[in-house]
């Protein structure tokens, strides 16, 4: 064990106490300081103080509060008029369950008659989370010889390297439904809503589920139960390129290896915003450290920085999945959609092979179960179907994972959210290699992941460069700044179908006053998408259309985006929406007093995005 291990394992997860609040009010120019900080966004509400040592966050409920201003044009939209998310159904084994009844799709469970048994605590802190480039010479070893031996387990073994994937395909890739009732008819069977563990609340403790039980097999495979699953730590400078001992050799020499990448990309410094611009010229990461380079990193890191610093539980993790609606009013946190979305996209495979080819099987493409003959050549991290296959996914997501346990411990988000629907989710996956038995495991098991048994090396963590970025405004803001006429566009009709590079202005969009312990939530409703295909929009608040083309987590102006990784959908088009937490971009942009600001959208792709409902501004506890 190295010394960052043995202080990491010697030292429990330090929880944070409460940061001190933003001012409410800006004084002078001189005294103005950005709002955007670690005290600042991490300020909770609500009276509730910290609760066992955690800063305890106000949670954020569906709701749609000031109906009145909206209701004419949410009642033609169906499931929007009343988009308030009560049903009390929970999710688990009985009521998510495979879509195929005779084994043949990859469902997981599905045949198996085995008892089920409730998930233990682990006693104590075994296994410490380093960051793969930091990895050494030994420690990569066993980490090759662990995979090598999950992919020489039998397919039939649950916990060979075959089934660890089909259970992310299966899960995230629409071969599941939800059913609303066991007495349910086989007509009404049919009316089920597909169940999908992204878009909502549900992403974040999934998968941490998943990869728990990936890292303990690994461990079991080669006897060490202190085997701790390395990290992907895209969000430091150092590690911003696809690891070498990912990408070194072949798939005969090297069991970490997966041909299916993107092969222009496995060199070049990750772009975290990279779907605003797929076709730029990737930058070498051992190239010349020049200002396009240094440019790069700084916007990596604002993203981050944005993703991370959210006040809100459900605008970091989700909101909740909603049983008796569907997906329709889901909506992804800022964890999901931001920098995951980015390095899946980032490294899969970008087309057929060769890139004349049609998508088939014969140019590598993966079957799409939801239309038959169909394929998918975007694989395998490009694609929900296929990215378990890659054993890189496993780290990315271990990077993810550690981004909630930051953001829950030292950016004081606490257990997040307190709902029993969320809190009482479960799901059942396998255990021991040996003698694979199922368990029975709850999202409020998962909430700390020393009751897991491990955490994350304090040390790689004492410093994070995300939480200093530059950055900067588009355009003068305020009164006295010399601040450019706002939008006298003409309000778009809605529906409203995206055209890449064409901006959307929807002028004058209404703010309420700020209410006491709530945030400002800026909420795009009724987005249809295809899941198919790369999706992405920026949104960002008061900025010229001549510019709006630049915005970037780098500017003070950016909202936020919404963007998906691309699966098969179910065969149709998807309805959800995006909600951000603008309270401190209207602070920043000397707009908090407005009544009205002009909200600015940014398509980034050409895939076809329909946005149904006209933007909204409500305060949500």
């Amino acid at each position: 064990m190295n010394g960052s291990m043995a202080s990491a394992s010697a030292t429990s997860s330090t929880l944070v106490s409460a940061p001190s609040a933003c001012p409410s009010k800006k004084k002078t120019a001189a005294a103005r300081f950005r709002c955007h900080t670690v005290s600042c966004r991490a300020t909770g509400g609500g009276g509730r103080g910290a609760i066992d040592g955690l800063l305890w966050l106000p949670r954020r409920d569906v709701m749609l509060n000031g109906l009145s201003g909206v209701a004419a044009g949410l009642a033609w939209y169906p499931g929007l008029a009343d988009a308030e998310c009560t049903r009390a159904d929970k999710v688990n084994e009985n009521t998510v369950q495979c879509t195929d009844t005779e084994g043949v799709l990859p469902c997981p469970l599905v045949s198996a008659t085995a008892p089920v048994v409730d998930f233990m605590p682990e006693a104590k802190v075994t296994r410490v989370r380093q960051p793969v480039h930091l990895l050494s010479r030994e420690y990569q070893e066993k980490y090759k010889e662990a995979v090598e031996k999950m992919k020489a387990l039998p397919e039939s073994n649950p916990l060979s390297f075959a089934a660890q994937a089909a259970i992310h395909q299966a899960y995230c890739d629409s071969y599941y439904s939800y059913h609303r009732s066991s007495s349910r008819s086989a007509a009404a069977a049919k009316d089920d809503p597909t169940f999908d563990v992204h878009f909502s609340w549900i992403f974040a403790p999934w998968h941490r589920m998943y990869i728990y039980f990936y890292e303990r097999a690994l461990g079991q495979l080669i006897g060490d139960d202190t085997f701790a699953l390395p990290f992907w730590n895209w969000d430091a400078p150092a590690g911003m390129v696809v690891p070498p001992l990912f990408s070194e050799g072949s798939t005969a020499s090297n069991p970490l290896y997966d041909a299916n990448r993107n092969p222009a990309n496995l060199d070049a410094l990750i772009d975290l915003d990279y779907l605003n611009d797929q076709d730029a010229e990737p930058i070498p990461f051992k190239g010349p450290n020049d200002e396009k380079y240094k440019k790069l990193v700084n916007k990596n890191l604002s993203t981050v920085y944005n993703q991370q610093v959210r006040k809100g539980a459900e605008s970091f993790l989700g909101e909740k999945y909603c049983t008796d609606l569907g997906s329709s009013t889901s909506s992804m946190g800022s964890l999901e959609r931001m920098a995951h979305t980015a390095v899946h996209v980032w490294v899969g495979k970008a087309g057929p092979t060769p890139a004349t080819a049609t998508c088939s099987e014969a140019s590598g493409g993966v079957p799409n179960h939801s239309k038959p003959g169909a394929y998918s050549c975007n694989n395998d991290m490009g694609f929900l179907g296929s990215a378990g296959r890659d054993p890189l996914f496993y780290s990315h997501h271990a990077n993810v994972d550690r981004m909630w346990h930051l953001w829950s411990t030292r950016l004081g988000g606490g257990q997040g959210i307190t709902d029993t629907d969320w809190l009482d989710a479960s799901f059942v996956f396998y255990d021991d290699v040996k003698s694979p038995r199922k368990v029975r495991i709850k999202f409020r098991d998962v909430l700390d992941t020393r009751d897991l048994g491990y955490t994350y090396d304090v040390e790689v963590d004492r410093d994070l460069p995300w939480l200093r970025p530059k950055i900067t405004t588009l355009v003068p803001h305020g009164k006295d700044s010399g601040a450019p006429a706002r939008s006298s566009a003409a309000a778009p009709v809605f529906p409203l179908a995206l055209t890449k590079g064409q901006v959307v202005e929807v002028p004058a969009v209404a703010v309420p006053a700020r209410e006491a312990g709530k945030e400002q939530l800026l909420v795009i409703d009724g987005v249809e998408f295809d899941p198919q295909a790369n999706n992405k929009f920026d949104v960002a608040i008061n900025v010229p259309a001549d510019k709006a083309l630049q915005v970037g987590p780098q500017y003070k102006e950016y909202a936020g985006s919404f963007a998906v990784v691309p699966g098969s959908g179910a065969g149709g088009t998807r309805k959800g929406k995006v909600s951000l937490c603008i309270t401190d971009v209207l602070y920043d942009l000397d707009a908090e007093d407005d009544s009205t600001v002009d909200v600015v959208i940014v398509p980034r792709t050409a895939a076809k995005v329909t946005i149904n409902v006209r933007p909204t501004i409500k305060n949500r506890n």
